[in-house]
């Protein structure tokens, strides 16, 4: 088989094969890998408008992506839990309120939250805690 064939149908079989209706959802994929080009300006935006450390950052990314980590087992749970939807709907919501005043307080008063919870609070360990940010 050349090496021509095999790309012919491998790959340009793709082109072929497409449909208007596939264009949609890979929007989606493009939109995602976009955002995350774009989030790495806006993480190097925050590192230097709030004076925080990579490895707070780090560690808040850390913490920000255990809800996607776990969606999953979480997702199965709520399936099996299911009676008890209203209470797993205001334990959700209260989340995220609870994690968007903590965001709030450390854009508008980020002295005021690094002295009410010193950094080795964020952290899960030690090497994940954000040493540089103390007060």
């Amino acid at each position: 088989m050349s090496v021509s064939a095999w790309i012919d149908r491998n790959i340009l079989s793709l082109g072929r094969e497409m449909r208007l209706s596939y264009l949609p959802p890979l929007m989606v994929y493009v939109a995602a890998g976009i955002s995350g080009l774009t989030g790495i300006v806006g993480t190097f935006f925050v590192k230097e408008y709030l004076g925080l450390s990579a490895e707070f950052l780090a560690a808040l990314a850390f913490w920000a992506g255990i809800p996607w980590a776990l969606k999953m087992p979480l997702g199965h749970l709520v399936d099996l839990l299911w009676r008890h939807k209203a209470g797993l709907v205001y334990l959700g919501a209260s989340l995220v309120a609870a994690s968007l005043c903590i965001m709030v307080g450390l854009i508008s008063a980020t002295e005021q939250t690094k002295r009410a919870v010193h950094g080795r609070a964020w952290g899960a360990s030690s090497r994940y805690s954000p040493a540089n940010f103390s007060a």
